[in-house]
């Protein structure tokens, strides 16, 4: 954990909870059906739905709500970046292994 001294934020847990959830769906899901599974009023879900969708985290398609391509974007690049550390430890230990066969 970062610090003991550092309180969680309720708003972004709750966040974390909904997208969770619908990670775990097949198919879209209603926000009354969400709201039921991660313990929170439907008022408050509609609200982090909403917000979410501006990001592109989500999505609403017809009555249902599902993953947006915000989160698939954010792990392009993560993916991406740890190729890239991928590919620099390989240099290096092929630069090791150069070194030790001279």
């Amino acid at each position: 954990m970062a610090g003991s001294s550092y309180k969680r934020i309720e708003a972004v847990v709750k966040t974390g909870h909904i997208l969770k959830y619908l990670g775990n769906q097949k198919t879209p899901v209603n926000g009354l059906d969400i709201a039921r599974a991660v313990g929170l009023p439907v008022g408050t879900t509609m609200c982090h739905l909403v917000s979410l969708a501006e990001h592109g985290f989500v999505r609403q398609l017809s009555d249902g709500w599902e993953l947006g391509l915000g989160l698939a974007l954010i792990w392009a690049r993560v993916k991406s970046n740890l190729e890239g550390q991928r590919d620099r430890v390989n240099r290096d230990i092929e630069t090791i292994s150069i070194k030790e066969e001279n």
